[in-house]
């Protein structure tokens, strides 16, 4: 049976140099602010409604074009790290992005925070292909999927840790108060990021780098077979960060609805996050044997199985609540979270940020999908065991696609 190419091999690891440490350590802290801020507006968003009168659903825009600056940002700045240097577009990136978190502090309408989180999101979509690619490349060639997938458990820390912020501060310092402290976080990162090293992808790119790559990067996504295994990675990656920022974004709203209370409602959004980060954490040791497609598709075939009794827990015990919570972050979160993790086992160094900023962008379409969706369903009251029992099915479908891929892979 034919197999689809896959990069990366096991061996025993050896003690990376300092400055390869560093690096990978600054990139974790990049992904941490991106869950932090990614999340923290979920949190603050009933208050925001409150404030402004925003009836039930409405909100769901406002989460739709913070996801689509992270595709302007995701295509265009892993494409051009790809080119023009990790460190440098990394810069821009934080910088963009911090500036314009601190701007949605000054937000007085709906349409001036939407514009502040489109620009923010350009910044912080950007930093995702670059800081994956800047990880894998300072790894050890074996060990590359399991570094960038421990690296992205940043993103479900910086949300919990974004939640527990929001939950004993929304009060006191207001959702304004949110926004400046991420936004001064970011900014705080951008002398670290001056002092990481790009050596990493000059040892391991020189040998595969070629003026046709840096000409044709996204064909290059596509060239000696990998053809098919790019159309499925960016299925899966559309459809499990689809049904991800879907529950991201309304399950602390949908949880207020029913009676919880605004802090115990950013908990349930803590939780499954924390899910998320055991998940990842748990799948990195997997991934570090193996190929990761066939592991990843169980654990989001398992987790959409568990999406629907959600939907029916919502109201009546909030332990039973809570623990679903925890169990679908640990499954569908988990497995969202090595997403980028796929792309390093399978592309080569030389278009590595593109195959990840392109499989990025195509999820986070996904990411303004759910919210959207999930805004028009939660507007047109359906019944939240109905509503689940949808939120389901995109899991399922990246499920398949990622199964696939294991299919064609014997062992994968």
């Amino acid at each position: 049976m034919s197999s689809l190419p896959l990069a990366g091999a096991s061996r025993p690891p050896r003690a990376l140099p300092y400055a390869s440490r560093f690096s990978i350590v600054v990139c974790f802290l990049i992904a941490l602010i991106d869950g932090y801020d990614t999340l923290m507006l979920s949190f603050v968003a009933p208050l925001i409604s409150r404030e402004w009168g925003m009836p039930p659903g409405a909100f769901g825009k406002v989460f739709a074009v913070s996801f689509a600056g992270a595709v302007v940002g995701a295509l265009t700045v892993g494409a051009a790290a790809d080119r023009f240097g990790r460190r440098r577009l990394l810069l821009a990136s934080i910088l963009v992005a911090g500036g314009f978190i601190l701007l949605s502090a000054t937000s007085a309408s709906p349409e001036q925070l939407m514009l502040w989180r489109f620009l923010s999101g350009i910044g912080l979509g950007g930093a995702i292909p670059t800081i994956s690619a800047l990880a894998a490349e300072h790894a050890h060639p074996d060990q590359r999927s399991a570094t960038v997938s421990r690296m992205f458990l940043g993103f479900p820390i910086g949300a919990v840790a974004g939640g527990a912020i929001t939950a004993a501060l929304m009060q006191s310092v207001g959702w304004r108060g949110i926004f400046i402290g991420g936004g001064t976080l970011a900014l705080a990162l951008l002398p670290l990021v001056f002092a990481i090293s790009e050596s990493g992808r000059t040892s391991t790119t020189a040998a595969d780098a070629s003026p046709a790559h840096a000409r044709r990067p996204l064909a290059e996504l596509v060239a000696e077979g990998r053809g098919p295994g790019t159309v499925l990675i960016a299925t899966a990656a559309f459809m499990i960060l689809l049904v991800s920022y879907f529950l991201l974004s309304w399950t602390p709203s949908v949880l207020a609805m029913n009676g919880m209370s605004p802090q115990r409602s950013a908990l349930a959004g803590v939780m499954l996050n924390v899910g998320g980060v055991a998940g990842a954490f748990a799948m990195s040791f997997v991934v570090a044997r193996r190929s990761p497609f066939g592991p990843v598709a169980l654990c989001l075939a398992l987790g959409a199985a568990l999406v629907p009794f959600f939907g029916f827990h919502i109201v009546g015990s909030e332990v039973a609540a809570f623990c679903l919570v925890f169990a679908i972050g640990l499954l569908v979160i988990g497995g969202q979270m090595n997403i980028p993790a796929l792309c390093v086992h399978y592309y080569p160094a030389s278009v590595r940020a593109t195959g990840v900023g392109l499989s990025m962008s195509v999820g986070r379409i996904g990411s303004i999908v759910g919210p959207l969706v999930g805004g028009l369903l939660v507007g047109a009251k359906l019944p939240w065991g109905q509503l689940f029992l949808l939120a389901a099915i995109p899991a399922f479908i990246a499920a398949a696609a990622l199964g696939w891929i294991a299919y064609r892979k014997p062992g994968g």
